[in-house]
């Protein structure tokens, strides 16, 4: 049976996120190598303090310039001002950077918008992620907006509630296994996976098998399904 609801994560499922943040990660190796610091090392330990750090910084460019920064001080406990000022440039970048849709999102979203209530639903940063959905093109087909601190099952049954939105006439729709797929899973909501190359590792997990799990290679082919 077809749901009336539609539930859609926005980074890396309707535009490109994830890229920028990898793009940003190697530029700040790079600048630590350049000041003779092991890059491997760098490398390891940025990606270690962005996992460790999401408490406290939560998610986005500027948490990830925070663990940067971080990262910094353990090489020079003494920091040079201009590479902290550097850091906070490569952040400043990634917060800003432009949107860019997905394939097949654009001429997918108007078809399904006809059909369904739908629902985007993103975590991070509020001014960082209002101001990508506000720089989307596909802003107008949704007739709800919610941006969290983070998407778990409470946090879903909430939106859920929020809503209106019974569990049986809802799909949710996501790249994250993490904070897309099995929030919606625990309350009994049907997802639809749609992998994306370069998804954080953090947002990786082992998905159960499920007849509630349907996985597609590309947005577009939501409409096999949906219409």
């Amino acid at each position: 049976m077809k749901p009336q609801n539609l539930i859609i994560d926005c980074d890396d499922t309707l535009w490109e996120n994830n890229r920028f943040f990898m793009d940003a990660h190697v530029r700040f190796v790079e600048l630590m190598a350049g000041r003779g610091h092991d890059r491997a090392r760098a490398d390891s330990l940025l990606l270690r303090l962005e996992m460790e750090n999401v408490p406290r910084y939560g998610y986005g460019a500027m948490s990830q310039a925070r663990s940067m920064a971080d990262v910094y001080r353990l090489f020079e406990p003494v920091p040079d001002e201009a590479v902290l000022a550097g850091i906070d440039a490569i952040g400043r970048a990634v917060f800003s950077h432009p949107v860019y849709m997905l394939p097949g999102v654009e001429e997918t979203l108007p078809l399904l918008s006809e059909r369904y209530t739908m629902v985007m639903f993103t975590k991070g940063n509020p001014d960082e992620q209002l101001g990508k959905i506000e720089k989307s093109p596909v802003k107008e087909y949704f007739s709800h907006v919610k941006c969290v601190p983070e998407k778990d099952p409470d946090t879903f049954r909430r939106v859920l509630e929020e809503f209106g939105m019974a569990p049986e006439e809802t799909w949710m729709i996501g790249d994250s296994p993490r904070s897309d797929i099995m929030p919606a899973l625990a309350n009994g909501v049907k997802s639809v996976y749609i992998p994306f190359s370069m998804t954080w590792a953090l947002e990786h997990q082992e998905l159960p098998e499920s007849e509630h799990i349907i996985t597609l290679d590309a947005f577009h082919r939501l409409s096999e399904i949906l219409l």
